[in-house]
């Protein structure tokens, strides 16, 4: 039975001097597999992470004919510098005897400079292909050489797909090349947006500045964003003339009402004084009947009701800022329970509040007046420390600022950006007001409730999803995140994770993000960590992190066809809390309580 012979593919240069002198970075020299080659490099030629181009000949087999043009792409990884006419050991004597090189008759002048090359993939050479770029499974040939392709090559590769006119709706222009600033990197929005995306970076290289020009370029494509901000770093958005009028703030009153008893009792007991036992006992009793007081949807027996609480607890404050559905009205009904048991003839009151939704306190004896007070008094003093936080995450979410909408629903509309400022709460506090959102989002959209799709983004999501939970609120914050970021893709929400401290995220959640923008890394467990998740980023630039400069990035995973380092673009609008020289800002202060102080005495004169 006659077998045919298998076909090898085989690369041969390509004909002599097809490269333009100025253009050619160097010879191939050494071994070259399908993955790497090494690169005797023209000095000062190439630098580390530039992108490359070997033209090549690819033959089907030795009997065909059939030639086809090729070009390889490849990424420089590192460079290696070495005078082989200058030995270490002339290097340790001059060095011993304090003898200047320039003083002796050693050559200075022989340099022999190596690149090691990754591959990145080959096309047709006329750059027929999109720019998609194919496997190569057959090295190099030696002594090839390597060139500087031009800006508008390099684009379309870089861009692969997006360069495409139908897909220009889904790419978002973020950076440049670091190395060639005259090309324009833009990124897949889509891969964005439904495969999530993660941003990770030591404190002051550029998260919130990039996350920002990421935002500006989705806002331009009318998606909805919803951001969890916990200091305040969007605020800014609402500045930028395009999209005043589509950013919403909001600051974050908590939802005591849409937890469970337990849950703000502990909350109770973290804020004020602890709670003894026999309060417990009785505290979701108290917490039943507050949570059935109030009433938003008839305002005649609200007013009602709120006429009744005044009366009973002598409280006047209510008259004012009527009943809330906070922890002071806990408080507010404890006192009208323990009033209702310290008076002989208060059985009516009882009657009454038990109508209205206090189970069993026509039962209560005069033991329960001590543990009503004892409830009264730590939730009161709970209740002052949560408004404290409330006021300032009022402030910070600035005036302009709107109450979170009960139907989360609201914050998720076409072309809208929602800020939802968590600023001045603890992180157990942000983590159960962003879980309680996203959640209620996400259910939103599994019963196709809410009709837009939805992006949230999460600024130090190693306090929402944390590796190792130690609270009940991180807990449900990790359950949740990690349910949007396996289950989101189908219904729609999408996920950016922002986190100066990667090894402290979960790494359930980051794994499943498949685009990454990842800036200057410096703390080794984050580093380790990083390379251990990401799998399309390799060892070397693992090795670069320390020594990116501010703004400068490296895109890997879906959202680029290959791990690329850029310079992010600028974005319009600014962080609120951007960092100023320090005596700088010492000298506006003092100018500007100057310029008061000369007022107020002109005023008085």
């Amino acid at each position: 039975m006659a077998t045919s012979a298998k076909k090898t593919p085989q690369l041969n240069n390509p004909a002599p001097n097809s490269v333009a002198p100025n253009r050619s970075v160097g010879t191939l020299v050494g071994e070259s597999t399908s993955r790497e080659f090494r690169l005797a490099v023209t000095p000062e030629a190439v630098r580390e992470q530039d992108i490359i181009a070997v033209d090549a000949e690819l033959r089907q087999s030795e009997n065909n004919s059939t030639v086809e043009q090729i070009r390889i792409w490849a990424k420089v990884q590192t460079i290696e510098r070495i005078n082989p006419l200058f030995p270490t050991e002339a290097g340790h004597e001059l060095a011993a005897t304090r003898t200047n090189p320039l003083d002796t008759v050693l050559s200075l002048t022989v340099e022999m400079v190596t690149a090691v090359c990754q591959v990145l993939g080959a096309e047709r050479a006329d750059g027929s292909g999109g720019g998609k770029l194919n496997k190569l499974r057959y090295p190099p040939k030696p002594a090839s050489t390597a060139y500087r392709p031009e800006s508008p090559d390099i684009a379309r590769v870089v861009l692969g797909e997006l360069q495409d006119k139908k897909n220009q709706n889904r790419a978002l222009d973020i950076a440049t090349l670091s190395n060639r600033s005259e090309v324009n990197v833009t990124v897949d929005g889509h891969a964005i947006v439904t495969r999530h995306l993660a941003i990770l970076a030591m404190t002051g290289a550029g998260k919130s500045w990039t996350a920002r020009r990421v935002i500006e370029q989705l806002a331009a494509k009318n998606y909805p964003i919803v951001i969890f901000d916990p200091h305040g770093d969007y605020t800014g958005l609402a500045d930028v003339p395009g999209l005043k009028e589509r950013v919403h703030r909001y600051y974050a009153q908590f939802p005591i009402f849409e937890e469970d008893s337990d849950t703000v009792a502990q909350i109770v007991s973290n804020l004020g004084y602890e709670l003894t036992p026999t309060m417990l006992t009785r505290f979701s009793d108290v917490f039943q009947a507050a949570k059935s007081f109030y009433i938003k949807d008839n305002a005649q027996e609200m007013t009602q009701r709120a006429d009744w609480l005044t009366e009973r607890i002598n409280n006047q404050n209510l008259k004012q800022y009527g009943v809330q559905p906070n922890l002071w009205l806990i408080a507010q009904m404890a006192e009208a329970g323990e009033a209702a048991l310290r008076d002989n003839n208060g059985q009516d009151d009882r009657q009454q509040l038990e109508d209205w939704g206090w189970n069993g306190l026509t039962t209560y004896s005069k033991r329960d007046i001590g543990t009503l007070e004892g409830i009264k008094k730590r939730t009161n003093a709970a209740a002052a420390a949560l408004q404290r936080m409330e006021q300032t995450n009022q402030k910070v979410a600035r005036s302009g600022a709107k109450p979170l909408p009960t139907d989360r629903k609201e914050l998720v509309k076409y072309g809208q950006i929602s800020v939802v400022s968590l600023a001045g709460y603890t992180e157990e506090f942000q983590a159960t007001i962003y879980s309680i959102i996203a959640d209620n989002i996400f259910d939103a959209r599994v019963r196709d409730e809410l009709k837009f799709q939805v992006l949230l983004l999460l600024e130090e999501a190693h306090n929402f999803a944390p590796g190792n939970a130690n609270t009940t609120a991180q807990k449900r914050s990790i359950n949740v995140t990690r349910q949007i970021a396996q289950e989101g893709r189908k219904f729609g929400v999408g996920l950016m994770l922002i986190s100066q401290r990667p090894s402290r995220l979960d790494e359930t959640t980051l794994a499943m993000c498949n685009s990454y923008i990842i800036m200057r890394m410096v703390n080794p467990a984050d580093q380790s960590f990083v390379r251990k998740v990401i799998e399309s980023l390799g060892e070397e630039e693992v090795k670069m992190l320390p020594d990116l400069e501010n703004g400068e990035a490296i895109l890997s995973g879906q959202l680029t066809s290959f791990p690329v380092l850029v310079k992010i673009k600028e974005p319009a609008s600014k962080g609120e809390r951007e960092e100023k020289d320090a005596f700088d800002a010492l000298e506006e202060a003092n100018a500007e309580n100057s310029k008061k102080s000369k007022y107020s005495k002109q005023t008085k004169g």
